[in-house]
């Protein structure tokens, strides 16, 4: 075909694997930013629970802080339940940070207090947001997006307890459904087969054109 003798014709023919390689990093790209937003509504659906735990923990400044202990358990235990969702509720004993809430280990055990820049970070704030890297056993390496408040607020530090939350990836059970991915594949399959038929049908056009004005030529 005339388009291979052209200088330019070769590249022409790549214009369909590159369109393909485009269109796979574009969806591939997608597909993360709608896992990632998934996974901030996640993180903030556990931010939002612990910011009401907090309001109904500081609605009463009169009540002895020692009073909301089993509240302030029983709701991070619920949140600890959610799957692979991290909850702790702590108090300090002797100075130190101590866990009082139940635990549901879902792979292995996880302690916050493990990593030196969140026990920093919660000794300095009343509530923050940090991402800590984790490995559970037999996985691969995750972020784990951890936000932190202490309760009640009008109360001394020695006063307060506090609560941690976590969620990574595997937190996040919606999933994008397998027609979209399988849709997004099919549409570029057919898209590279039109524009691969378009340049070949372009190419054998320009050939015919020059036939006819070659046969032109040797008529004159």
């Amino acid at each position: 075909m005339i388009i291979h003798k052209h200088p330019k014709g070769r590249y022409l023919l790549l214009a369909p694997i590159v369109f393909l390689v485009l269109n796979a990093l574009f969806f591939q790209h997608a597909t993360k930013e709608i896992q990632n937003a998934l996974l901030y509504q996640k993180y903030i659906e556990i931010v939002h629970a612990t910011k009401v735990l907090s309001e109904a923990v500081e609605a009463d400044p009169e009540r002895p802080w020692q009073d909301y202990e089993r509240s302030i358990r029983n709701s991070v235990e619920y949140l600890d339940g959610l799957y692979q969702v991290y909850a702790g509720a702590y108090k300090l004993v002797d100075g130190k940070l101590t866990l009082f809430s139940n635990r549901v280990y879902e792979t292995s055990p996880f302690d916050p207090l493990d990593y030196e820049k969140l026990r920093e970070k919660v000794f300095m704030q009343d509530s923050g947001y940090i991402i800590v890297e984790y490995l559970p056993d037999y996985q691969t390496n995750l972020e784990l997006h951890v936000y932190f408040m202490w309760m009640p607020l009008h109360s001394a530090q020695n006063e307060r307890y506090l609560i941690i939350t976590g969620v990574s990836r595997n937190s996040v059970e919606t999933t994008i459904a397998l027609w979209i991915s399988i849709g997004q594949w099919v549409s570029m399959g057919i898209t590279y087969i039109l524009l691969t038929w378009m340049i070949i049908l372009l190419a054998r056009f320009g050939q015919a054109g020059c036939q006819k004005e070659g046969d032109k030529l040797k008529r004159e």
